[in-house]
């Protein structure tokens, strides 16, 4: 069968892109349209081939899922055809539980500090990091990583994404070896076996249940979720993990919640405006989406609330939460 969506071939290392997730250079595959001049759907619809280290995927049947106002004639066709196994493979994954980590990682990763940890102590002192490494059950490696964990509602351990982080500045460090997740590296050590599938949900999920009248804010990075519930604690921080991960299977969780979505500096207003409707109608939730940080010049492109509040501790008083 001839699919109207695929990987694309290679012919070089100019097909072969920086991953939307990983951030490594020449690592990613695009899918193409080849019903339309072999055009690319989007620059993060593909998948990652650095498939222990990192595992991104994003197909298209999931992109026209979550922006179903591109769908047309001819993608209808496409959801039912084009990566077929992939697609058998996600429907028999809606109806089973997520696969899960064993909580004695989270345990034993807890009791160590993280270069992040000691960011949040320098910038608003020991009481409010440990605050913030209680509610979110921070861990670390023995090297200083952070690790943050995916923890949903039920309590159940998803995932946790292992990061390295600058101790003086806050920022992520991008090297070799400074991201993985916590699957991953069981995985390549044999505890975690191949059929083992990640179903990622909101980072700070499990926080809903212990606040269920608290309005939820959705930002894109862990960070930002931390700065957020330290300098407005008002509200229940959360955080998709990247521009990418606001979709109605991550954000299922917010059923019948009043939520306010603070996207990054840059394409995140836009791109979250465009997405969020769909997704509030699907999932059930009321929202509003937050200009906070348009125009905003508090570092460089893609500055976050994180920035705004160390630069501007009375940003709310321009644009109220709630």
């Amino acid at each position: 069968m001839n699919y109207r969506y695929i990987l694309e071939k290679y012919r070089g290392r100019s097909t072969r892109y920086n991953c939307p997730q990983c951030g490594r250079k020449h690592t990613f595959t695009r899918y193409i349209d080849t019903e339309n001049n072999n055009r690319y759907i989007a620059d993060n619809v593909g998948k990652c081939n650095r498939l222990d280290k990192c595992g991104y995927h994003y197909t298209p049947r999931q992109y026209f899922e979550d922006n179903p106002w591109l769908r047309d004639n001819d993608n209808s066709r496409c959801l039912l055809h084009c990566c077929k196994t992939i697609g058998q493979k996600q429907q028999s994954n809606s109806n089973k539980s997520p696969d899960t980590i064993s909580e004695r990682y989270v345990e034993g990763a807890y009791a160590r500090s993280s270069s992040h940890l000691e960011w949040l102590r320098a910038n608003y002192g020991d009481e409010a990091a440990e605050r913030i490494r209680a509610m979110y059950r921070l861990g670390a490696t023995r090297d200083g990583r952070v690790v943050f964990w995916q923890i949903d509602t039920e309590g159940r351990v998803r995932t946790g994404k292992v990061m390295a982080y600058d101790a003086t500045t806050g920022r992520r460090l991008k090297t070799e070896g400074s991201c993985d997740w916590v699957h991953s590296i069981l995985r390549r050590q044999g505890i975690l076996d191949e059929g083992w599938e990640l179903r990622q949900c909101l980072y700070g999920e499990h926080l809903l249940a212990e606040r269920k009248d608290a309005v939820v804010a959705v930002v894109e990075s862990y960070k930002t979720a931390h700065v957020g519930a330290i300098v407005m604690p008002e509200m229940v921080w959360t955080a998709t993990d990247s521009l990418t991960g606001l979709t109605a299977e991550r954000l299922r969780a917010l059923t019948g919640r009043r939520v306010v979505l603070f996207p990054d500096e840059g394409k995140g207003y836009e791109q979250w405006s465009e997405r969020i409707a769909s997704i509030a109608a699907e999932v059930g939730f009321t929202y509003r989406v937050s200009s906070i940080m348009e125009g905003a010049v508090y570092s460089d492109v893609g500055a976050d609330i994180a920035d705004a509040a160390l630069c501007e501790p009375n940003i709310w008083d321009s644009d109220p939460p709630f």
